[in-house]
């Protein structure tokens, strides 16, 4: 089940580079030290994920491919909230909080988020070397990365075989 899925994206903006370039190894090191603060004041690191299935979604209010996927996210967590599947997502927007609350209510957008207002340059993009967007980490309950980069049905299939692992 540990998928390396890769797909292409929003290119870096400004012509810069990420840190590392992506690959399984130094995913599961960067998901090793992550650690974020969400709007609410939740604490995210790996301990505190262990049990759940947690989509880590980077993503922009300004990305065309990430606004798509946001009703097939929107409804996989409402299928699978109760079995222990939650999705964090990381925005990308430099936007100001309020600009940003007020996006995700009109969106409807209720799930978690870790917003910095710094763009690729963030703390927790960084660490992932997060390149483009749309990007995400699909963590299983035992804190292995489960997909890197899965969409659509393909999520929608490795969600709902790691909410009936137990």
């Amino acid at each position: 089940m540990a998928a390396l899925l890769l797909s292409p994206g929003i290119a870096w903006p400004g012509g810069s580079t990420p840190d590392a370039p992506l690959n399984e190894p130094a995913m599961e090191a960067a998901l090793r030290r992550f650690t974020a603060t969400d709007l609410a004041g939740a604490a995210w690191s790996l301990p505190e994920m262990h049990g759940r299935v947690v989509l880590l979604d980077f993503w922009a209010t300004w990305c065309a491919p990430c606004l798509a996927e946001l009703p097939r996210l929107r409804a996989l967590r409402e299928k699978h909230a109760e079995s222990g599947f939650e999705i964090l997502g990381i925005s990308l927007d430099v936007m100001s909080r309020q600009a940003f609350v007020s996006w995700l209510n009109r969106h409807r957008i209720d799930w978690p988020q870790v917003h910095d207002r710094m763009g690729y340059g963030g703390n927790v993009p960084r660490l992932f070397a997060v390149d483009r967007l749309p990007r995400s980490v699909l963590v299983a309950r035992d804190g292995r990365i489960a997909a890197i980069d899965a969409r659509g049905e393909r999520l929608a299939s490795l969600v709902e075989a790691l909410v009936l692992e137990r």
